[in-house]
């Protein structure tokens, strides 16, 4: 799959998204080809209608102060992306008012079903429930962005193999990324649940061989961690740019339930993990 519409969330409340994600989501869509545009999550408090509270520490006023603050962090993070990003790689921008105290996925989420790829930046304040519904909402690939991407660059990518149906769907929404790195590396976490239905990975190497990129096979032992930690601490210790895998987990009346490897690399992203459901 070739990407070229990705939109890039940036959010405007309790803090603005860092610089430096726009920064790497921008050279990403240059190296891909790809128009970047920007959904801009601009958080507005509903005001309180508890009298008492107005009285006492004009609540009114203090969340008048924080919406304008939303305000001036949104108006803030347009500029530059207007001012910063060349003119071939810059798409649309989206406002999208985010109403509560935090941002929620569902006011992104149907618009970014209309893009190949959404970018979702991680820096410390992110809940875990918003990702998650971003995951499973969009039917989109979602890339958590970290401050430690390499300037939109994936040279070394991994790619977490299960053989089941989520992993198949993220390698194929990955391929254009496989394509343009250095090294690809199918990795199956071996002692965590039974492999033995499900596609091998050796089949894998000789698909991606299919499309000229030369991978290679790795069986990692779980040794009591679930398969989202044991990829993360393979990929720091071979220095990967990215996690590829598939989202695993179900709703129950809007409720997530996650398998044990999507829930550990969403709390703890330790690089950018590109996910597919």
């Amino acid at each position: 799959m070739a990407f070229r519409d990705i939109i890039l969330q940036l959010n405007s409340y309790p803090e603005p998204t860092p610089k430096w994600a726009l920064d790497n989501a921008a050279a990403l869509a240059g190296k891909l080809g790809a128009k970047l545009s920007v959904g801009v999550c601009q958080v507005h408090i509903p005001p309180v209608s508890n009298w008492l509270a107005n009285r006492l520490i004009n609540a009114a006023g203090m969340i008048a102060a924080e919406n304008l603050k939303s305000s001036d962090n949104a108006k803030a993070l347009l500029s530059h992306f207007s001012a910063s990003i060349a003119e071939d790689v810059r798409g649309e921008t989206l406002l999208v008012e985010c109403t509560g105290m935090m941002v929620t996925y569902w006011q992104l989420a149907s618009r970014a079903r209309a893009y190949d790829l959404l970018v979702v930046p991680v820096y410390g304040h992110e809940r875990a429930a918003s990702l998650e519904g971003l995951i499973f909402e969009t039917g989109r690939p979602l890339l958590l962005l970290t401050e430690g991407a390499q300037n939109g660059q994936f040279d070394h990518v991994v790619i977490g193999w299960d053989g089941r149906e989520g992993a198949a769907r993220a390698l194929a929404d990955a391929l254009c990324i496989c394509t343009a790195a250095k090294t690809v590396k199918i990795v199956v976490i071996t002692d965590d649940k039974d492999l033995t239905p499900n596609t091998p990975a050796s089949d894998v190497v000789r698909h991606l061989g299919r499309h000229g990129i030369a991978a290679q096979a790795i069986e990692i032992p779980a040794a009591g961690r679930n398969a989202g930690q044991a990829l993360q601490a393979y990929c720091k210790e071979a220095e990967s740019d990215l996690l590829v895998m598939g989202a695993y987990g179900h709703s129950r009346v809007r409720e997530f339930v996650l398998g044990g490897a999507t829930k550990s690399v969403l709390g703890h992203p330790a690089l950018p993990i590109f996910l597919s459901h």
